[in-house]
């Protein structure tokens, strides 16, 4: 004789557990692989096309490095295998683009610009810095950098030549906690003279003029750090659209890299954006339409 109500409450039919096994098993590899992602480290190469460049700068390489978070989920040693790994690409010319430590530059400002200190270019490394590096002072951030040898350009710019040639490099400070003024970057350019710009936060690139800057190049987003599947983000940083979250966006007469950075903010998990560093090779010609 049934119970009354058996079939109806207390049995489950053998799909209903076999689909909540399957479920469970694709959530605990998602959740494992989101936590390996960090360590996914990619060379993304980009080629950027300009008439204004000069011709002693084509083929320049250009490594962006960005978004260390040197802290409790970036060790020094990783740092130093990232140093190993840029080495290795034998750039021109590095740039770092902020956010070298996770909210604390005082504790671990040293021992990330202690590694970066071994980075090698024959044009020299340059650096801006993001909005974890200021802290309550400013000081621990741009002491590390200038004893590691590193130029710190903020809110200003430089002359880099190649025989008599030469193009205009600078950077500015963080969209969100300073005030950043391309100002003094184009002081002293002219119409015609290549202009690459590092800015943290690639939102500043709304601020710009058409014309003002060929190039800027950017980190801070993470890439969305956990996407869906890498077509969409549901969490950016404050001015961020999806439009800028990675890769290359052409904006008016600008055009803007942006890099995933290659650490983490917390929880130190990546889901479709892995870290990357990009290598940028100049070109001097005409970019196809």
């Amino acid at each position: 004789m049934k119970t009354p109500g058996r079939a109806s409450h207390g049995f489950r039919p053998r799909w209903f557990w076999l689909g909540g096994a399957v479920l469970a098993l694709v959530v605990a590899i998602v959740l494992a692989y989101s936590f390996v992602e960090p360590y996914l480290l990619e060379v993304r190469e980009v080629t950027f096309t300009s008439p204004d460049l000069p011709q002693a700068f084509d083929g320049t390489r250009v490594v962006l490095i960005t978004d260390i978070h040197r802290g409790p989920f970036f060790s020094q040693d990783r740092v130093g295998r990232l140093v190993a790994k840029v080495n290795a690409l034998k750039p021109d010319l590095i740039l770092l683009g902020g956010d070298y430590v996770w909210e604390d530059p005082v504790k671990y400002s040293d021992s990330c610009f202690s590694e970066l200190a071994k980075l090698k270019a024959t044009l020299g490394s340059f650096a801006v810095l993001g909005n974890h590096d200021y802290g309550k002072d400013v000081g621990p951030s741009t002491r590390a950098i200038k004893g590691a040898g590193i130029t710190l350009l903020d809110n200003r710019g430089v002359w880099i030549d190649k025989g008599n040639e030469r193009i205009r490099l600078g950077g500015v400070g963080d969209y969100e906690v300073d005030t950043p003024d391309v100002g003094p970057v184009l002081h002293g350019t002219q119409s015609g003279d290549f202009v690459l710009l590092v800015s943290h936060n690639p939102a500043f690139v709304y601020d710009l003029r058409p014309g003002q800057v060929d190039l800027m190049l950017s980190g801070h987003t993470h890439g969305g750090q956990v996407t869906l599947f890498g077509l969409w983000a549901p969490v950016l940083p404050s001015h961020i659209t999806q439009k800028l979250r990675t890769g290359v966006v052409k904006m008016d007469a600008t055009t803007v890299v942006v890099s995933n950075g290659v650490g983490t903010i917390f929880p130190p998990m990546r889901f479709f954006a892995r870290p990357d560093v990009v290598v940028i090779t100049l070109r001097r010609g005409t970019p196809a339409s």
